[in-house]
């Protein structure tokens, strides 16, 4: 018999009724199933544009990829400024401006496809591009 696997990420504790409240020893990375969400959303997203694209443009996709999965991991989880900031900055670089608002279209849409409220998704959305934004160095290096 196949198993059945649920489309919804695996929430620890932190969450009552896919509602989420914050506690102590979560971080908002926790609350929507970590780092292996984070990078299998992001793949998705990379899979879905990557058959619009050239050849040349594709290829470095799998640098944006990893790069955005690791921004958006960092932006959401929990660490003490000024390492969160810095770690911001460095990972911001290269970042494609374009393609980082698309992803971030496609993540609070995922979000609320998995059944998260509009209300909770565009937190996420606001925290990621609040630090985005706030990163010192000029962001498009790569494009």
């Amino acid at each position: 018999m196949p198993q059945v696997v649920s489309a919804v990420p695996a929430l620890r504790s932190c969450t009552d009724h896919n509602e989420p409240r914050i506690q102590a020893e979560c971080s908002l990375l926790d609350i929507i199933g970590g780092r292996a969400f984070i990078d299998q959303l992001v793949g998705e997203f990379y899979q879905a544009i990557g058959k619009y694209l050239s050849a040349e443009d594709a290829s470095d996709h799998a640098k944006q990829t990893t790069r955005q999965a690791l921004f958006l991991s960092h932006a959401l989880s929990e660490q003490a400024e000024p390492v969160h900031s810095a770690r911001a900055s460095f990972l911001a670089r290269g970042l494609n401006p374009a393609l980082f608002e698309a992803l971030m279209e496609y993540f609070e849409a995922r979000l609320l496809e998995l059944g998260f409220s509009s209300s909770f998704g565009g937190q996420l959305v606001r925290t990621v591009t609040d630090l985005y934004d706030r990163s010192e160095t000029p962001l498009s290096i790569a494009c």
